[in-house]
């Protein structure tokens, strides 16, 4: 069946059938590619048809929604980090942000809400946090000054110190002018226990004081006290001592005319040692 039969020769016969497959062939092929374009260019127009309806689909994001999508100027870091991605749900199904009470603070208002950087602190987590306002310190106190050790004397017995000791001047409310004024000085224990103090006369010293606050007349000048007085002196015991005054002025080594002093206001300072005590006022008539 397949020897060629006829007038022709046999290759012409082969040449006519090679020729037959070769058309049929081909025309085999340019079916199946005519139909796999037809099939590629369907599918591609479908999923061109869903990606507009899914594009068609997805609302137009406007408001807060779409500035959430926008990098933020803020330099103010998130209050705490995601703690993992979750996947974000697609646009159709995407919800608009629940409204708040006060509006979101823009990158002004969040600049100078931030506490500066001396006043807040950065917890572990990234989040600025006030910082506890440091403790001030102390205000430094002097410290007192300790006190001084007991003195006695050769033979033992408790000397006066002067914090024990309590001095104050005596002299009449008012005087005349050029009158003889008789004047003093009380010593007192005002310690916790009997103590001896030198309470001699060159130890004692009465001024008088103008006004203004001129030194008038001192017993230092003329007539300094003298003799030797060393008391024992019981917890709350006093001592009085006198001196007759003529009223008059008086300068340092008795130099200079002694005059009286004018009718007005002065005061008296009696000393024992290197205590003072307190003016005592009185008035020249």
């Amino acid at each position: 069946m397949m020897q060629p039969v006829g007038p022709s020769s046999p290759t012409t016969y082969w040449i006519r059938r090679v020729l037959v497959v070769v058309l049929a062939v081909a025309v085999l092929v340019t079916i199946v590619w005519f139909l796999a374009g037809r099939t590629s260019r369907s599918s591609a127009g479908q999923d061109s048809s869903a990606a507009a309806a899914v594009t068609s689909a997805a609302p137009t994001m406007t408001g807060v929604l779409a500035n959430s999508t926008a990098p933020s100027r803020s330099t103010v870091p998130s209050p705490s980090p995601s703690p993992s991605p979750s996947p974000s749900p697609s646009p159709a199904a995407a919800a608009p942000p629940a409204p708040t009470d006060s509006p979101a603070p823009t990158a002004a208002s969040a600049a100078d809400a931030a506490p500066a950087p001396d006043a807040a602190a950065t917890s572990a987590n990234g989040s600025i946090v006030a910082a506890a306002p440091a403790d001030p310190a102390p205000a430094s106190t002097p410290a007192a000054p300790a006190p001084a050790p007991p003195a006695y004397d050769a033979d033992g017995r408790l000397l006066c110190p002067d914090s024990a000791i309590g001095v104050a001047a005596e002299v009449p409310a008012e005087v005349r002018s050029g009158a003889t004024v008789i004047v003093g000085m009380v010593v007192t224990n005002t310690g916790t226990e009997q103590c001896r103090r030198d309470v001699s006369g060159t130890a004692q010293v009465y001024t008088v004081f103008g006004a203004d606050g001129t030194r008038l007349w001192s017993t230092a000048d003329c007539f300094p006290g003298q003799g030797t007085d060393v008391r024992e002196l019981a917890p709350g015991q006093t001592l009085k001592y006198t001196v007759k005054w003529s009223g008059t002025t008086s300068a340092p080594g008795c130099t200079g005319e002694r005059t009286p002093l004018a009718p007005g206001g002065y005061t008296l300072i009696a000393q024992l040692g290197a205590l003072s005590s307190p003016p005592a006022a009185f008035t020249v008539a």
